[in-house]
Order: C-alpha cells, then structure tokens, then sequence
C-alpha cells in the first residue's frame, strides 16, 4: 500500500503543496496516462486506508492533506446509572488517542496536570461535584491534550417530620450545594437562604428548593398534603411533572408506557433501558435531562435489534422523572405504573 499511496501523491499531488481539494485529486487521477495500475474505484480505496491509518487527513471543508496534524489525547467519560441521593456515581473512563498504555490522570474538585494520580482501571467512583481527566501518552506518538470535565449533579431530597404536631421540612442537597428555597411559587434561585427545618404548618405546603455550588445547579419542587389528607391532589388541567424513582418492570409496561408517552406527548428524565439478565444484559443510561418517548423508543428497539436478544427476553425501562401536558395525561399514565404516587413526587 506504502508505494501505491507515495506513487499517488507523486504523480497526482500539486507540487509545494500539503493540502488539496479531493475533486482535483481525482480529475488528475482521470488524466493521469501513467497509472493504469489503477482498478476502478482504487484511488477511493486509497483514499479510505490513507484515512485509516493516519497518512491523510480529511480536512472536513473539501480538502485534505498528506500533513495530518498530531492527534491529541482525550477522554469519553459515560457515568453507569445515575447518581444515588450522595451524590456517589461510578463512571467508565475511555481514553482517545492515548496509545498502548495510556495514563488517565484526574482530579476531584480541582485543577488537573501529569502529576495528578493516575487512573488504575477504566472507572472511578466519586462524589465530587467535577472531575477533571487528563491523558498522556508514554510512548509519545500523541501529544496531551486539553483536560476533559465531567460535571455532577446536584440532587435535592426533602425529610417531613412530625414533632409535638408540628411538621418540619428538612432540605439535603447532594453532593453538596448552598439551598435556597421558597413557599409562595416564585423562584427559588432567589429565595430564603436554608439554615435549617422549616415549619410548614398543617395546610398543604409548596416548597421550591434550589442549589448550587461552584457553578453546579440543580432544583426540585415537593408538595405536601394538608394534614389529614393521604391521596395526591392532581389537577387535570395544569401541566404536571413527577420526581422519583420509577420503574416498569415488564416489556408490556415499558412499550405501553412508551406508546402511551407518545400519543400524550410525555418526555422522561434520566432513563435506564436494560435488556435480558444476567452477563447476557443490554443496557443504554440517559442523563438527566428529558427525553422524548420517541427517541427512547428508537434505542429500545435498536438494542432489540441484536440477534443476540430474544422475543422472550425482561426489557424494563426505570425513570427518575417525567413531564406531561396535563394532570390528566399523569393520571391515565399512573394506571400504567400500577403503583401509589407519593404526594411529595408530584408538581404542578
């Protein structure tokens, strides 16, 4: 390949110049007497090993070069599940471009630098708000490149209790984070700075909390029932939302809720789709941000794909969230989930 590649850039490359437009490359191809060594579609295939193995570079603007520029190491990070209520996630490290035997530096809340410890195997478990990777390559073929951020999230729980009948509402942001919150529905970006319990009387009580630290932010809303009263209080016109741990435990759960979401045009948070049991699992982990049932429906339906997975196969969908357009949209779907909905899971 080597000596058809150089005869290539030889006869066909414009003299002093690295770069060049493919569309040229090829008309000289054309017009070039000197290679009928060439089989159709030959100089394509050229092109596609050159690519592969880092002779050529597409430049992504209809040229390329015979100087590649040096690659740079980085990172994919991919967290495994979602965060528990410490904040605590383990997630799976993939250098780029490192080499051999690439050397994963990181840092917990803090800068980074080839004198911070090293990664001993593909994850990390950690709470820290940011972790900061950096890759080196030993063996040098790679320059280092800019550290890769991976950023937390900041999750707030809420504790009611009841004490000489007064009822207190304690706030917890994890992994950690300064609370704001407020009782009459204005943002709490701006409200009561938290220092402890609040009382909350025995009428039903909104509270929207808020938290952030160096940068990282997160919120919640929760609602509690007027005392006396244990049923969840859904209006059928306003637009709902439910936080919480949620999970359909069956392939006819998963596709009636998924199929349900679309007719009613419900977005999920934080979803986990898990395939068979055992070693033999397929599994796709979304963040936290909403998704639309269409979307997760198509990577459900691509894992199913596998010729390795059978009709028979458990397929279950767990959730953390969800938003419809109305209360009622939320009450037909919880006939899905077939379980009690907490009132502190429900806003709207």
């Amino acid at each position: 390949f080597d000596g058809i590649r150089e005869k290539a850039e030889t006869l066909l490359w414009p003299s002093g110049s690295n770069d060049v437009r493919w569309d040229d490359f090829r008309d000289r191809a054309f017009e070039q007497a000197g290679m009928p060594w060439l089989p159709p579609k030959g100089l394509e295939n050229i092109r596609a090993i050159a690519f592969s193995r880092g002779y050529w570079e597409d430049l992504g603007n209809g040229y390329f070069t015979k100087k590649p520029r040096p690659k740079k190491t980085s990172v994919q990070i991919s967290p495994e599940g979602n965060p528990d209520d410490s904040g605590k996630v383990i997630l799976r490290v993939n250098p780029q471009n490192g080499g051999p035997s690439p050397h994963i530096h990181y840092a917990e809340d803090g800068p980074v630098s080839l004198e911070s410890p090293i990664l001993k195997n593909d994850k990390l478990t950690t709470s820290a708000l940011k972790v900061r990777f950096l890759v080196a390559d030993p063996s040098g073929k790679y320059e280092t490149g800019d550290p890769v951020v991976w950023t937390n999230t900041i999750k707030i729980r809420s504790e009611l209790k009841t004490k000489d009948g007064q009822r207190r509402v304690s706030l917890y942001a994890a992994p950690r984070g300064t609370l704001r919150y407020t009782l009459d529905g204005s943002n709490p970006r701006e409200g009561t700075l938290y220092e402890g319990p609040i009382d909350i009387g025995n009428q039903m009580c909104h509270i929207l909390a808020f938290a952030e630290e160096e940068g990282v932010s997160g919120w919640e809303d929760f609602t509690f029932p007027a005392v006396g009263r244990e049923e969840v209080e859904i209006d059928p016109v306003k637009p709902a939302k439910i936080q919480g741990q949620f999970r359909l435990d069956s392939r006819e759960k998963t596709y009636r809720a998924l199929t349900e979401g679309q007719e009613r045009g419900i977005s999920f948070r934080r979803v986990m789709l898990e395939v068979g049991e055992g070693e033999k699992t397929g599994r796709i982990t979304l963040g936290n941000f909403d998704q639309r049932s269409e979307y997760i429906q198509k990577l459900l339906d691509m894992i199913l794909s596998d010729s390795s997975f059978q009709p028979t196969d458990p397929v279950t969908m767990t959730f953390y969230g969800a938003s419809f357009h109305s209360g009622h949209d939320l009450q037909e779907f919880i006939k899905i989930l077939d379980r009690r909905i907490k009132v502190d899971e429900v806003s709207q």
